[in-house]
């Protein structure tokens, strides 16, 4: 017997069951534990490990929490938001079907298809059991915390996908919702904590004292901080916690607020139109193309104002970077007694370049989207200018939207001299650490091509594939790696300089393919 509210959560799951997506993920779950097996082996062989079973469970623990994470970013933030983008929301309101059944049809279906995928690991992660250095009480609470987390997840990038009319933005909200609830009470309790034990914070009573429990309570709703406690030797609560019923109960509560601004926020059904980032604000105002801005120049300036934000998004970059910075050298001020300049400058040079790397990624996700969407490639290209020339403009542009916080971390360099200069000598005076710089930043280029590459063959979720493909790949390239070439006298430059060429060329290969995929879409449309 059917039920008419469980329509289209059935007709999802069963659809869903049969995607190729679906079973290559699998394979791709299984490969990844395959290898983590083995690299759990080789490391207890030669004796690294002392608990080659809590080892292995660490590991297949935390990475599904990054994949997780992503997921929540893309697959999950994308749910009802991808209907509003494909102006379909009004089709599949117009059946006889309500906002509780949309909503169960488009997002819960998702989240079954990602918890039967946690579960179907659980047989693979009990051979840890046997390898010594955990329980079984442990991989219960290690899974019963990550199906907590990916039902809150799944919910808050629900909530966002109902408010929000973009995918982007409601990723965004749900990666701002997310470190609200996980990372910023942890930060400051341990910032609190650090002040206390220096003297110059006292919580014996009064408001600090109800901070300090509000903020313990709310560290207990993490559940980055609830696999630290499970992964400690000697765990020995139940499965079931603090932290497994705040997350569901929290997570019903974003799906019930989802239920009752369904209708409200898709009233309405507005036609999309291309994003313009921090220009949207100024829709009453025309826009002129600044003298000077000919030809392929058009193209970096259009890039760089419509979706970089301009020089009033680079202000606004600038300026809450700089709050952060003045909240974190307020909090170095209080709790450090060694040189603030240092570990200030510390700061300003990770938080700049983790920064970097992200927006960068973000961009290469989408430096094409907007094009290939609106069927715009083949005007484009009527440019007297290779596609591959209008790529390299855009780029361009991709870095100019980052030039805030380079500047930043030129900043934090000057603050940190000393580091700075003992690192340029650790490069220049050993080269095998030159060789693993060389090898980094290669391997991030090639990350860029891979979700540029991507976000032309698939329609969303680019990005988060593209780190899994990495992820994947580079331990497949490293254990044989490790076995042919690590072992033998020498053999560690050699291999790293495989490594490195293998890197090169596979970024050699993405590049010439991104500009055969523009030309065919081009020619396509």
């Amino acid at each position: 017997m059917r039920i008419p509210l469980l329509a289209l959560f059935e007709r999802s799951l069963r659809v869903d069951a049969r995607t190729r997506s679906v079973f290559g993920t699998r394979i791709a779950l299984l490969v990844i534990l395959l290898i983590s097996l083995f690299e759990v082996e080789q490391t207890s062989r030669y004796g690294f490990s002392s608990a080659p079973g809590l080892q292995l469970f660490r590991g297949v623990l935390w990475i599904n929490v990054v994949f997780i994470s992503l997921a929540g970013l893309s697959y999950f933030a994308s749910a009802i938001t991808e209907e509003k983008e494909e102006m379909t929301l009004g089709l599949l309101r117009m059946t006889d079907l309500n906002a509780l059944s949309i909503l169960l049809g488009k997002s819960t279906s998702r989240l079954v298809g990602a918890g039967m995928l946690l579960l179907a690991q659980v047989p693979f992660t009990l051979l840890a059991v046997t390898l010594g250095g955990v329980s079984t009480r442990q991989i219960a609470a290690g899974y019963c915390t990550l199906l907590a987390y990916v039902f809150l997840l799944c919910n808050i990038a629900l909530f966002s996908s109902v408010v929000f009319r973009r995918t982007a933005i409601a990723a965004l909200m749900t990666g701002v919702t997310v470190w609200i609830i996980f990372v910023l009470p942890s930060a400051i309790l341990g910032a609190l904590r650090d002040a206390m034990a220096a003297g110059v914070f006292v919580a014996t009573n009064g408001w600090r004292a109800v901070l300090i429990q509000f903020l313990e309570f709310a560290t207990g709703v993490s559940a980055w901080s609830r696999l630290s406690a499970i992964l400690r030797t000697g765990f020995a609560e139940d499965p079931i916690g603090f932290q497994v019923i705040s997350n569901v109960v929290i997570g019903i509560s974003f799906f019930l607020l989802a239920w009752i601004v369904f209708e409200p926020c898709t009233r309405n059904q507005h036609e999309d139109a291309p994003a313009r980032g921090i220009v949207m604000f100024r829709r009453r105002q025309s826009v002129r193309v600044p003298e000077g801005v000919r030809d392929l120049g058009a193209v970096t300036w259009r890039e760089f104002r419509f979706v970089g934000g301009g020089v009033r998004g680079l202000a606004l970059k600038f300026l809450i970077f700089g709050a952060a910075t003045a909240g974190f050298a307020k909090v170095i001020w209080l709790t450090e007694t060694g040189s603030r300049s240092e570990a200030l400058g510390g700061f300003l040079v990770v938080s700049s370049l983790m920064i970097v790397a992200v927006s960068l990624a973000i961009d290469a996700s989408r430096v094409f989207k907007s094009e290939v969407r609106w069927k715009t490639l083949s005007s484009l290209v009527l440019l007297p200018f290779s596609v591959r020339e209008i790529a390299y403009r855009k780029v361009i542009a991709s870095v100019a939207g980052v030039t805030p916080y380079l500047l930043y971390c030129f900043v934090g360099l000057i603050l940190i001299p000393k580091e700075f200069s003992q690192f340029l000598d650790d490069m220049t005076g050993h080269p095998e650490g030159l060789m693993f710089l060389a090898i980094f930043v290669s391997q991030y280029i090639l990350f860029l091509h891979l979700t540029a590459y991507l976000s032309l063959v698939i329609k969303r979720g680019a990005l988060p594939l593209a780190v899994a493909i990495q992820y994947v790949g580079g331990i497949f390239l490293m254990a044989p790696i490790s076995l042919i070439f690590m072992r033998g006298s020498g053999g560690q430059d050699l291999g790293m300089l495989f490594i490195l060429a293998g890197t090169l060329t596979a970024t050699g290969v993405f590049h010439k393919a991104i500009g055969v995929r523009l030309e065919r879409a081009a020619a396509e449309e």
